[in-house]
């Protein structure tokens, strides 16, 4: 509305402008001064009575203070043709419409802001959701943002949610069509982060906080949305994603936390170098200009506090889990099921190098010696999988060693309860919610001393911490628990957190909080 009546006025100035320029003979400048303030009069006539309908009764001080808004805009509109009129040589009708748009921009903003004294339109209370992915693509990520949205649509929240597809919205997700906006995930990424950018930004006008679910796919992206619209951003750091990119394609070895004191790569590719610098750049950029920062962890919040972040922004909000119901099968029962036999050490990772499967994988040669019916099962899928395959047939552990790719959320259930050691040996967690699924199965737990295992596990009291691919300390670790029967059953009955810290209405009350502080 405001650029129609804005336009009505426009063509009322230019009009103006050219018949007191050509069939008067004034100077240009002359005649843009006279008809810009003819058409400043008609313009707030129509901003008042049409576009903001203002009731306001004292026309007179209101026109004033219009006027004025106005006569800064003639400024801004003389200046500007006369520059470019005098030193870019440009027509002096083309040098006003440029001049125009500029003076357009201004008027708005202030006069909606202090003449018309119209509110910010945080009336509807708009949240925006910048996802990642979403269901039926599977990863915490993506189970996060369903929960998060299907929580914000039956609570009647105004919100919209944007996220990159690979797939079609599941048929029972058909209600949330109207609230979801999709980018196509097999765009190439420069185009995609283009289009992602701009579906953004038509959908955060009247949005009171955009809610980034990380700092480069959608952190960026929602960064210069939020400055560009003035809006609040909060962003949701779950891990070093830089550091993770440069893991894949081997172009370093340090552990996550060196990599964030001096990170070191070893590309000789200057592109896959460049990309990997570029990435780190954009996580430290966006945290810094965030307004607000949930990390899922204490040793997250570490993390980004070192990339620069202010500490009074961030706030630690544990994922809710979504645990199955208490166990109903014995071990024998569920080994029956599962078609294994034996003593089960289980892990349940995401396939990664730095997940440590294989060093698992090598201490089975000497513990098969110490128990023959130990067993690795490896519950999850990923990039290693072919590797970690071989391995396992090459160190001849095939009937030891059970690599079952990704399974669902149920299948993992009768695993756990056919185990009887849970392990996890990642050189990188922000917050493992697989520790959390032990504990609930009551599965006596060995980890690694790192990341935020350290938050769910004290060494000695309700499990033990090893040294991330320390070959002889977990051997010895597996060992030791393996005889101690006593000490199996100490660790798995003494929980040291308890587990409705990580309810789901907790999390989304929390989360709430932070979205309505602003």
């Amino acid at each position: 509305k405001y650029c129609v009546g804005g336009g009505f006025a426009f063509l009322a100035d230019l009009s103006l402008l050219y018949v007191l320029t050509e069939y008067f003979g004034f100077w240009y400048l002359w005649s843009a001064t006279l008809s810009f303030i003819i058409s400043a009069i008609v313009n707030y006539a129509i901003q008042k009575l049409w576009t903001f309908k203002d009731k306001n009764k004292a026309v007179t001080k209101q026109l004033l203070a219009f006027l004025s808004i106005q006569i800064v805009g003639l400024g801004i509109n003389n200046l500007t043709l006369y520059c470019l009129v005098e030193f870019f040589e440009l027509w002096y009708i083309i040098a006003k419409i440029f001049a125009a748009g500029i003076v357009l921009i201004w008027n708005y903003q202030v006069g909606k802001a202090l003449v018309f004294r119209v509110k910010k339109e945080t009336s509807r209370d708009l949240i925006v959701v910048a996802g990642e992915i979403f269901p039926p693509d599977i990863g915490g990520p993506a189970t996060y943002v369903y929960q998060l949205v299907r929580y914000l649509l039956a609570e009647r929240l105004h919100f919209s949610a944007l996220y990159y597809a690979r797939s079609e919205l599941a048929d029972h997700d058909r209600d949330l069509a109207p609230f979801l906006t999709t980018v196509s995930g097999f765009l190439p990424l420069p185009i995609k982060y283009l289009v992602y950018f701009f579906r953004l930004l038509a959908r955060s006008f009247h949005a009171k906080v955009i809610y980034a679910q990380g700092p480069v796919a959608s952190g960026w992206p929602a960064l210069l949305v939020s400055k560009i619209l003035q809006k609040k951003l909060i962003v949701k750091v779950v891990g070093d994603y830089a550091w993770e990119q440069a893991m894949l394609g081997q172009l370093t070895r340090q552990g996550v936390d060196s990599w964030q004191a001096a990170p070191e790569l070893h590309a000789r590719n200057y592109f896959l170098n460049l990309k990997i610098k570029s990435l780190n750049f954009l996580e430290r950029l966006v945290v810094r200009h965030a307004d607000g920062i949930i990390v899922p962890s204490y040793y997250l919040k570490k993390i980004v506090l070192g990339w620069g972040a202010d500490q009074e922004k961030i706030r630690v909000i544990y994922n809710a889990i979504f645990l199955k119901d208490k166990p109903t099968l014995s071990r024998e029962a569920a080994q029956e099921k599962i078609k294994i036999k034996g003593d089960i050490i289980i892990t349940a990772v995401r396939l990664l190098p730095w997940k440590g499967v294989a060093m698992l994988i090598k201490i089975m040669r000497e513990l098969k010696n110490i128990n023959p019916d130990f067993k690795l099962v490896v519950a999850g899928g990923g990039p290693e999988e072919v590797v970690l395959r071989k391995m396992a047939a090459e160190y001849e552990l095939t009937d030891k060693v059970f690599l079952l790719g990704s399974i669902s959320q149920d299948e993992l259930a009768i695993y756990y309860q056919a185990a009887s050691i849970f392990v996890l040996n990642s050189g990188y967690e922000g917050l493992s919610h697989v520790v959390l699924d032990a504990m609930h199965y009551r599965l006596p737990i060995i980890a690694s001393n790192i990341g935020g295992n350290p938050e769910l596990i004290q060494d000695d009291y309700n499990g033990l911490l090893v040294e991330y691919n320390d070959y002889d300390a977990w051997l010895k670790a597996v060992d030791r628990l393996w005889r101690d029967h006593k000490l199996r059953e100490r660790l798995a009955s003494s929980p040291l957190v308890k587990l409705d810290i990580f309810n789901f209405n907790k999390m989304v009350a929390e989360t709430m909080r932070i979205i309505n502080s602003f």
